[in-house]
């Protein structure tokens, strides 16, 4: 994606006035988790390091409506969350 699309997607999620159930530092703490993970394995193509981060984090409650998030969002496996998820946080 580039310099202009991203710009129009934020502004967008802006506008939008996005609410997500993972705060800021919640979101920034998800994926330096699995940017840590994914430096030593590789991507599965499904959310194992996503659901670790979620059960030492997060109330086991709110994981189902997280991992729909998430997907909303572009984030199909750990890889994709890592690239696609919270670019309107501006982490």
């Amino acid at each position: 994606m580039d310099d202009r699309s991203k710009m129009m997607k934020m502004e967008y999620h802006a506008q939008q006035k996005i609410d997500h159930i993972l705060t800021p530092d919640q979101a920034a703490s998800l994926l330096q988790y699995i940017e840590l993970k994914l430096q030593y394995h590789t991507c599965k193509h499904n959310h194992r390091f996503t659901q670790e981060w979620l059960e030492q984090n997060i109330s086991f409650m709110q994981h189902d409506a997280i991992l729909d998030e998430l997907e909303n969002m572009g984030g199909y496996c750990d890889c994709e969350v890592l690239r696609n998820c919270y670019e309107d946080y501006e982490l």
